[in-house]
């Protein structure tokens, strides 16, 4: 036999078993997987729901990349509340904590207006980056729900404030 004749069949039997190295084809090559689909919210925005109706909503471009955000009706974790704090009804761990937007989310969080003791006004808070509990200054309640607009979140709970009213009076003279 030739030389070429021996190449030529060498070439036609590694052929045969997949050797071509492409991974494609018929042949019995193997087709890598594909990768993984992304998770979680990015760039794009999206919707995070929780338990109870707790809800977080991102917009577009409040996010670099993907994070895996969850929601939990929990206080697990959260720092000691200041003194004369009365939580009105659950705490709940945004995570991973920490996290900040470039963008303001949405947060609604589910709150009773019954559960409001006469003459108290609800407060929202969340811990702030040095894990301190500081009110959210644009939190609007409804009578069933808690909204505000954040750009930072871990944890967040209602309390309430005594509501005061003062009243000053000027007494007026005239002189005739």
């Amino acid at each position: 036999r030739r030389s070429s004749d021996l190449n030529a069949g060498f070439l036609l039997a590694l052929g045969a078993c997949g050797g071509g190295g492409d991974g494609g084809g018929s042949g019995g090559g193997v087709t890598p997987p594909p990768p993984p689909p992304q998770t979680g919210i990015g760039p794009a925005g999206g919707t995070v729901l929780g338990p109870n109706g707790a809800r977080l909503e991102i917009p577009p471009g409040a996010l670099a990349t993907n994070i895996e955000i969850e929601i939990e009706q929990t206080s697990a974790g959260a720092p000691a509340l200041p003194g004369g704090f009365s939580v009105l009804g659950q705490m709940f761990t945004f995570t991973p904590h920490g996290t900040s937007f470039a963008l303001p989310v949405t947060v609604t969080l589910p709150f009773d207006a019954a559960s409001v003791p006469a003459g108290v006004a609800p407060v929202l808070y969340k811990t702030n980056a040095q894990n301190q509990w500081e009110p959210v200054a644009n939190a609007t309640f409804d009578t069933d729900s808690v909204t505000a607009q954040v750009t930072s979140f871990s944890y967040f709970a209602l309390d309430s404030v005594e509501l005061v009213r003062e009243w000053s009076f000027n007494e007026l003279r005239a002189a005739f």
